[in-house]
């Protein structure tokens, strides 16, 4: 945890420069690119804390570019159940 302690907060103008966003139609896997792409989880109070720090992103969001935010509740992996915690996804993608 170290690393991120010595991290400086960021203006907007400069998390928003280091965005990627996904090209129109684009589909398959996240990981092998550098589409720019943000995955939380926790609980509520936890992803609305955390979540508050990335409105400077929703400024993408015009006729060229849209913010694509998915907010979902966690099953338990061996249960099935659904849990008391959140997953929110947010990502960038360009307009098709």
């Amino acid at each position: 945890m170290k690393w991120i302690e010595g991290l400086d907060e960021p203006s907007d103008g400069e998390l928003k420069d280091t965005v990627i966003p996904k090209p129109s139609g684009f589909s398959g896997s996240k990981y092998p690119t550098e589409i720019s792409t943000v995955r939380i989880t926790g609980t509520p109070e936890f992803i609305e804390a955390v979540g508050a720090s990335l409105k400077p992103l929703l400024d993408f969001e015009d006729n060229s570019t849209r913010v694509e935010i998915n907010l979902q509740r966690t099953e338990d992996r061996d249960t099935g159940e659904l849990t008391d915690n959140y997953a929110l996804y947010l990502s960038i993608a360009e307009r098709g």
